[in-house]
């Protein structure tokens, strides 16, 4: 991030941030204050534009939520752009240079010939002659140019789409949760607004959520908590993949949404993920100690237009609720 500010718009900015931080009650760790000072410098439109969404929706606006926008808007931007656009440039120069002498090559041939043309004359054949040889020359010369050109242009071209597969591949991952894997909620939104047009009503809602979890994170750290989420994460997924959706959409919470299938059968999927997760054994890898059993508990209910994503998504939750205030490690069906 780059800021041209004044002292006294510096100093403004800082206090909105602050005051942003306060609203709801944000740690100003590094990451949240970057976030929030790019959302009130108002200098990162697609940033400002979701987190805007998301205070609409009346989204819980906690550190989970702004280090996504940090992981999508800012941290991938800094280390992806810088590199993208000096390689672009580079191809865009050498082609230009190739581009550049070519037409000056091809000016110049175009010059020889009309000026041999004018010099051939039938009754001067060894003048004629010469012409001919020295345009034959100028022409072979033309042709070994014009070859060195394709070449170029055929190497353009191959960077240029390794360049677009890199631009695509850095679109792909703002989609994801850079630590588990799973998708984000503007792909949860896109994806379901794709069904629904699709004429897809049907759409089951599994949230799940790990249980004891910040308990687990105090006792063994943050970053054994992160493995652990990310190993539950793709068990998760593997239940779904090709079938369902999996979302990240907080700390230790995730979502299925499942299109074309029932609650009932949605009940079958998150029983499976209950088992799977429950039968996960994990080990520290620098004391070799055997970690505590890893568990989930999940909500199960199905979308109704009436209530909407969101709607289904607090349904979703409530029947979370349930099963952790009936015992955790279960699957309460909505």
């Amino acid at each position: 991030m780059k800021y041209q500010d004044t002292m006294e718009q510096a100093d403004q900015k800082l206090q909105k941030a602050l005051g942003f931080l306060k609203q709801f009650r944000l740690p100003a760790s590094p990451v949240n204050y970057s976030v929030v000072y790019e959302y009130v410098s108002n200098s990162n439109a697609e940033l400002c534009t979701e987190l805007d969404a998301d205070i609409k929706a009346g989204r819980t606006i906690d550190s989970f939520l702004i280090e996504s926008l940090y992981n999508r808007h800012i941290l991938i931007a800094d280390t992806s752009q810088g590199a993208l656009v000096k390689d672009i440039n580079a191809v865009v120069n050498a082609t230009n240079r190739h581009a550049s002498k070519a037409q000056k090559d091809t000016s110049n041939y175009i010059t020889m010939l009309d000026e041999g043309l004018l010099l051939l004359d039938k009754s001067d054949i060894q003048t004629s002659q010469q012409v001919i040889e020295r345009l034959l020359n100028v022409t072979s010369s033309m042709k070994s140019a014009q070859k060195v050109l394709v070449n170029a242009l055929k190497q353009a071209q191959k960077r240029t789409e390794q360049l677009q597969q890199r631009i695509d591949e850095v679109e792909e991952s703002r989609k994801l949760d850079q630590l588990t894997g799973l998708f984000d909620r503007n792909v949860m939104n896109t994806t379901v607004d794709m069904w629904l047009q699709s004429d897809i009503n049907k759409i089951a809602a599994i949230a799940i959520n790990l249980d004891h979890f910040k308990q687990f994170n105090d006792n063994y750290g943050v970053t054994v908590g992160n493995v652990i989420l990310s190993k539950v994460a793709q068990k998760v997924k593997s239940y779904v993949s090709g079938s369902g959706l999996p979302i990240r959409t907080g700390g230790e919470e995730f979502l299925i949404l499942i299109p074309e299938t029932s609650k009932q059968a949605a009940k079958e999927v998150a029983e499976k993920v209950r088992l799977g997760v429950e039968k996960l054994q994990f080990i520290n890898a620098k004391s070799k100690e055997k970690l505590p059993k890893i568990t989930v508990s999940l909500g199960v209910t199905e979308y109704t237009e009436t209530l909407g994503l969101e709607g289904t998504i607090q349904r979703a939750n409530s029947a979370l609720r349930m099963a952790k205030a009936t015992g955790r490690n279960r699957v309460f069906v909505d």
